[in-house]
């Protein structure tokens, strides 16, 4: 786990809700994040503008988390991981529901099933294609790091450095698909979500 730790208040996060300050960490992290080979395997060839545009638009969101709904928020979140993680293949996925219970099965040694509900929970149906990867918290590691070397290659401030840090942290639950719903309209799975 990182030595990050989150704010105790959201409202710490409403300095770093400037779209100038958003846009400049994004395309740097960004940049840093497709040049590591440690994780950059995780990530579709669409051109960065394309991927960088959604993320901005998801990150001012949850740092303006009072003036958008959760649905608004979960749809962000799919145009993110859409852009970011979704291959371009027009065939459909030889990955379907039962398999994500096999992994989380496989990867726990619950092989059995205790008839327990799986904790594998999806922020929005696109999310999916990132925990297809299967990524771990060596991965999400990585990531801080690289975000961290960015914000000392951008000199931005040690006190906003780690209110980033630590909002980019208050993320590693829902993003290793362990967290809560951001949203649910309903008519879905709420353990699985296949989106492809």
């Amino acid at each position: 786990m990182s030595e990050y730790t989150q704010p105790q208040l959201a409202e710490n996060y409403t300095e770093l809700a400037d779209a100038n300050l958003i846009a400049t960490v994004v395309d740097a992290f960004y940049r840093n994040l497709l040049d590591d080979y440690r994780v950059n395997r995780y990530f579709y060839t669409r051109p960065i503008a394309e991927q960088t545009k959604p993320l901005k638009l998801l990150v001012a969101a949850l740092l303006n988390r009072s003036r958008y709904t959760d649905k608004q928020v979960w749809e962000l979140a799919n145009d993110f991981f859409t852009a970011a993680f979704a291959r371009g293949n027009a065939k459909p996925s030889l990955v379907n529901n039962r398999d994500f219970a096999f992994l989380e099965a496989f990867v726990t040694g619950d092989i059995v099933n205790t008839g327990k509900p799986s904790e594998l929970i999806l922020l929005c149906p696109a999310h999916s294609h990132l925990i297809r990867l299967q990524p771990n918290d060596d991965n999400f590691d990585t990531a801080m790091a690289i975000l961290a070397d960015t914000l000392r290659q951008l000199n931005i401030a040690n006190t906003t450095a780690s209110k980033i840090l630590a909002f980019a942290e208050s993320g590693r639950a829902g993003i290793m698909g362990r967290g809560k719903e951001i949203y649910n309209e309903g008519d879905m799975d709420t353990h699985y979500r296949s989106h492809g």
